[in-house]
This record gives C-alpha cells, structure tokens and sequence, in this order.
C-alpha cells in the first residue's frame, strides 16, 4: 500500500493539474459560503475535498489553505453532496453520494482522477445520504439511500440491497459506519433510530434500547482503538454506547437548542475528547462527556467536520454561510481558510461607475445580506444596517454611493456617514387647477424619419400653482439609471425621476396631454427597465408590451411595440440614438431604426438571464450560464468562454474603467474579465437573422 506521503504528493499534483479555470477570468469573492461535505485521504488531512449543495467539487493540496473548483457531480445545479469518502489506497479514487433537489433522486458518484471528472456509478434514482468504505476491506462501499442500505464489494461496479425491501423502519438512511475490522458489522442511522447487521446484511436489528424515541440518527461514529465504543448523534441529542450499540446513554451538559448534532467526532490521540457539531455551533468535552462547553459562536450552524489525525489540535469545520474555519489550538480560536473557495449566492451584483475597485453584491443569506468591497474583492465588509427587510431585491450603483430595492417596495440609498441603508422621499405634486394641456412636436429619433405619428406629449399646464406633499418610497423598484441632470427609477407604479441625487423622487407621464399625478394612480403602468443616452437627453423606458423612447429629457416620449410578449424579466441596452438590443425569454433581437422594426439575433440561446454593455461590445447570458459577445452592437454574435463557475450568472454587469465585464454566479461568487483579452469558444461568428415581422 502507498505511503500517506505518496498519496499527498499524488493529490498535490491532480489539484495543481486542474486548478485552471476559463482563461482570462478571476475569481474576485466573496469568500466562503455553505460546505456541505469534507473529505481527507486516511491518515491525514493535507489533501483534502470538499462538496457543495450544487454539486461542485473543491480540492486542497496544502490542508485548506487554497481551493480549486475540480469538477461537479450529476447533471444539475441542485445536486447536493451529502457525503464523500476517499480511497484508502489511492488519493485519486473519491465516491460522493448525492440528492438532487428538483427531481428528488440522485446516486453515488466516482472519481478516479482526484475529482475533476465524475461518473454515476449505482442507485441512479436515489437520494443517497451518506457512504462509508470498510476500514479493513477498501474493495468494500455501503451506502444509505431513502429506501435501504446498499453494498458493494468491488468498489462500485456491482451493487446489491442488503436491507429488506419496503420495510416500515428500514428506509430514510441519515448515516452509516462500518466497523474497522469486520466488514459485515454495519450501523446505519434512519429518520427514525438505528440499526445493526452482523453477517452483511442478511438479518437487522433495532438498537434503540436508552435512545429517546423518533430520533433522526444523523451520524455514528465507532472508536477506532474500540469498536465497541459507539457514538451516535440525534435531533434528540448525542449518546454513546460501550457495548457495540445494545445500550445507548445520553451525553448531557448540551443545551437543548442545540442538539441537533450534524457530526459528532473523537479526538484520534485523545479518547476522552469528543466534538459535537452541531447547527448553533462546536461543543467540546474532555472528559468523556461529563462536562461540554461550546468552543465557536452559537450563530455558527456546522455542516461537516474533520479532526487532523497527524495534530488533532487541528481542527477543519465545514459551516453554513461562512466557508471553513480552521482551528489550530483544538477549538479556541479560528481563523477563515477561503482562498480560492467561494460559493456565495448572488442573487444581484453592482459596480462603482467612478471606482472599479467598488462593489456591492447581494447575497440570500440574512445573516450576511449585502456585501462591500472596496479593494477589488481582497476584503469584503457586511452593510446591512438599516435593511429590515432581508436581502433586497435589486441593488445600484449611482455616481453618489448605493441603492437598494427592498423586496417589499421602496427604495434605501447607502449613508456612508452612517453607515447605514436610509429611505427616500417620494414628491406628490397636485395641480391647484388643471388646463387643457397642448402636445409637443416630439423630436426626430429615428433614422426613417418618423415624426409626431404616434407621439406622446407630456401636459403643459398653464396654471403654475400647485400643492407638494412628501410621503414615504413604497414602489417596487425594478431598475434605474444615472444622468448628469437627472437619476431614473423603473418601478411596478410607473416610472419615477429625480434631480436631487436620489433624495426626492417624482413621477414622470408617460401617457399623452395628461398632468403628472401621483404615482400611486391606476393610471402609471409598470417600468421594468430605463436607460439614459450618453447625451443624457435621450431615455427609454421599457413597460410590459411596448418601448417609450424619449428624445428631449422626458417631455415627450413615442411609443415603439416590442417583438415578442415577454413572461418574465426582459432587459436592454441603447448603444446609440437609433440602435435598440432587447434581450429576454424569447432570445436577443435588434433595432437599427428606434424601435419601428426588429430582427432576431441567431443566438442559439432563447432564455436570456442579462445583458450588459462593455464600452462597444455587448454580453447576454442565457439561463444556463452560456455567455455570447457581440462587438458590432449586435449584428454577429460570437460565444464566449464563461468562468468556470458552470453555472447560471445571476447578474452581468461592466466596469468601463479597464474595459471589464463582472459577472455573478448564482452559486460560486464573482467573476471579472479584461475584455481585452477575451476569448471565444468558437471563431464562427453568428450573424442575426430577420424575425417575423409584426
């Protein structure tokens, strides 16, 4: 059998080999997030491997110092990992066992070339919570699926059940250990107390005597120098049994909140001292259970857990939300160890117009709801005071600092003197009497020539008079843009402008010879999207069915159909006065004429996630993660390499400074390229071709 330093230096050189990503792309943060498995070669903890709940793969070659994103197991974003386990014998075989969230199935999965490629390899189907190999029989796997216990004698190849089949207790497997020295002595942990074979599998029998009834048996640990020494960890709390399970007693000095043990683990070189992790944090004894202390923040809800057999002062804790922690001193103090590791959820991202080291990204944990960077992603600081309502819907850079869309309505800008989210003003103007308004000439915007055909003209009253009263920002805010005059909101309620650098808003008409009213009227119809020319006297403004197109700052707007019926988030971006790219569910489609007509770009994507514009290049990203690249503001289409995040990108976003597209994965962080050095996956360019015209 190879030594354990030839199968770290193995491991090192697999990690190394892959931990390339898509060229051109960084990895910027945040660090951390959720760890739902850990797994290390036997005898040591310098190669180690770590599972996500989106299938994703990490590795370490220097005991979690630096990750590298490996590869992904299955073929779905909600694949997750509940357990990995290494081959004694080979740093390079790993087996993973998954539940896949959408479809309820999964399986148990293998690598054989230390985790960048993975194959299924039995119980396809299955949602499959945890596998063990046997200590003194590697050739030997048992897994525990939701409706029995599998094995397998040739690593994988082969599978049988060796539980009953549809029996009433037997089913809705949480864990397995195999006994060190006899493959056939298997404890499993159901949803409902645990069990023991002796003979492989052939008969079962409960082993519940002293343990509370209905308990989710989450974890069994056996005493690797006696194994009749068995712990087990419950929603009911941890015991622990000395004589191979007949009989269970609880471990007390645990505070009932915090009982639900996810992992319970031995010190290797200490007997007596024993960890429970659990989901408010890591208690420790010493003592053989007689006394416990909580050794981490209650906050801290533990997922996975590795003790380092060659310095059992060390401690790895994979955690919810906050990544690993490292601990050198056997639990008191702990040091973060992300480098390389991100797997935050953004669900919107911003980026500072005037200072590219700046953003701002949005994250669906409440406990670290909105993140800030200010050195290009090297730290990242919480800012949530003043956001009482959870994660926010949208957040938007402005030339003046932050604003957030809170999900229920209303619109908070970033005080940085007080480090805090305040609200805005919304500004109800009421004309004391109302005349006849007078339709404006709309200026010339369109290369054809189209005039007041069609046109809209916002009212003129004659009468000057009128009343003002401030109330509260209730609107739901869907976009908004920046000019040098004036800043504008896309709300549910209409659209909404302001002159004072976000501090009062006001509603803008889009409808013909009508008085501005209170933008809470009937009459005001959603504004999903706004964008202003570089001249800053150009707007659009996009509402469900049509586009408005305003040449003259908002006072008088035209009316274009858009080309398709959207059902869900369309978005789009006005290189020039004339040119229109529209991007959504029904693929991306251009404008050369402002709006009067369309054709349909030959995007082999239809399910457009965003769009973002890069100085002269335009980027879409479909549902899928594709990413394609236009640098004739549409009329071909090249597509791009993406990061090698592999999933769906929540948010592009670019950084006219340096010329950079950022990009945020719905699952791995964000990602910034130089579009300068940009690559593409094809040379073939793809031209647009005509849509049916309507």
């Amino acid at each position: 059998m190879p030594s354990v330093r030839n199968l770290w230096t193995l491991a090192a050189l697999l990690l190394v080999a892959g931990s390339a990503s898509a060229q051109g792309w960084r990895q910027v943060g945040p660090p951390g997030g959720d760890v739902q498995s850990l797994a290390a070669v036997p005898g040591s903890t310098r190669a180690l491997f770590l599972g996500t709940s989106d299938g994703h793969v990490f590795g370490s070659n220097d005991s979690g110092e630096h990750w590298d994103l490996l590869g992904r197991i299955g073929e779905h974003h909600d694949d997750v990992i509940m357990s990995m386990a290494v081959d004694p014998r080979s740093a390079n075989t790993l087996y993973a066992t998954s539940w896949t969230l959408s479809s309820h199935g999964g399986g148990v999965y293998e690598s054989n070339d230390g985790g960048h490629n993975w194959q299924l390899i039995g119980l396809s189907g299955l949602v499959v919570r945890a596998i063990a190999i046997a200590p003194s029989h590697p050739d030997t796997l048992v897994a525990g699926a939701t409706d029995g216990v599998y094995r397998s004698e040739d690593s994988g190849k082969h599978w049988a059940r060796i539980s009953p089949e549809n029996h009433e207790d037997l089913r809705n497997f949480d864990s397995i250990a195999i006994d060190p020295h006899d493959p056939n002595t298997i404890y499993a942990g159901t949803y409902h107390l645990p069990w023991k074979t002796v003979d492989g599998g052939k008969t079962w029998a409960p082993i519940r005597q002293g343990m509370v009834d209905d308990s989710d048996v989450m974890s069994v640990t056996i005493d690797q120098n006696n194994s009749s020494h068995i712990f087990a960890s419950a929603c009911s709390g941890i015991y622990h049994s000395s004589d191979a399970g007949a009989n269970w007693a609880k471990f007390k000095g645990i505070p009932k909140d915090s009982r639900r043990t996810v992992h319970i683990l031995q010190d290797p070189k200490r007997p007596l001292t024993v960890y429970a992790a659990t989901t408010e944090g890591l208690w420790k004894t010493s003592d053989d259970g007689a006394n416990w202390r909580l050794i981490t923040p209650a906050s801290w809800s533990i997922l996975s857990m590795l003790i380092d057999p060659e310095n059992s002062d060390r401690l790895i804790l994979g955690t919810e939300r906050l990544g690993v922690q490292v601990s050198a001193d056997g639990g008191q103090t702990y040091r973060a160890a992300n480098q390389g590791f991100s797997h935050r959820r953004i669900v919107d991202a911003a980026v500072d117009p005037q200072r590219p080291e700046r953003a701002l990204v949005v994250l669906t944990s409440n406990f670290e709801p909105v993140l800030e960077t200010g050195d290009s992603g090297r730290t990242w600081t919480p800012i949530a005071t003043g956001l009482k309502s959870g994660p926010p819907r949208h957040v938007f850079a402005s030339p003046d600092g932050w604003f957030a869309a809170p999900g229920p309505g209303g619109l908070l800008r970033y005080d940085a003197a007080k480090a805090s989210w305040v609200g805005v003003n919304l500004v109800i103007e009421k004309k004391a009497a109302s005349q006849p308004g007078s339709a404006a000439a709309l200026k010339k915007i369109s290369a054809s020539g189209s005039r007041s055909a069609g046109s809209k003209a916002a009212a003129k009253s004659t009468d000057s008079a009128a009343a003002k009263s401030t109330i509260p920002f209730h609107a739901k805010v869907n976009d908004m843009a920046f000019g040098s005059d004036a800043w504008y909101a896309a709300t549910e309620d209409g659209l909404l402008v302001s002159r004072d650098h976000g501090l009062n808003w006001a509603g803008v008409s889009l409808m013909p010879v009508q008085p501005v009213a209170a933008i809470t009227s009937a009459s005001a119809s959603p504004v999903r999207a706004v964008r202003i020319g570089n001249s800053n006297s150009y707007v659009w403004a996009l509402t469900p069915r049509q586009l408005e197109i305003s040449g003259d700052s908002g006072k008088t707007w035209i009316a274009r159909a858009l080309p398709f019926e959207p059902r869900g988030d369309v978005h789009f971006q006005a290189p020039d006065e004339h040119t229109v790219v529209l991007a959504g569910d029904h693929g991306v489609f251009l404008s050369r004429d402002a709006g009067e007509s369309w054709r349909q770009a030959n995007v082999s994507e239809l399910l457009i996630d965003d769009l973002a514009p890069v100085r002269s290049a335009i980027v879409v990203s479909s549902a899928n993660g594709a990413l394609f690249l236009s640098r004739d503001t549409g009329k071909s289409w090249t597509r791009m390499d993406g990061p090698g995040a592999q999933g769906a990108l929540s948010a592009l976003r670019s950084r006219d400074t340096g010329n950079q597209l950022v990009a945020a994965s719905a699952t791995e962080g964000l990602f910034v390229l130089d579009m300068g050095a940009a690559s593409s996956a094809s040379a073939d360019t793809i031209a647009d071709a005509p849509a049916p015209q309507k």
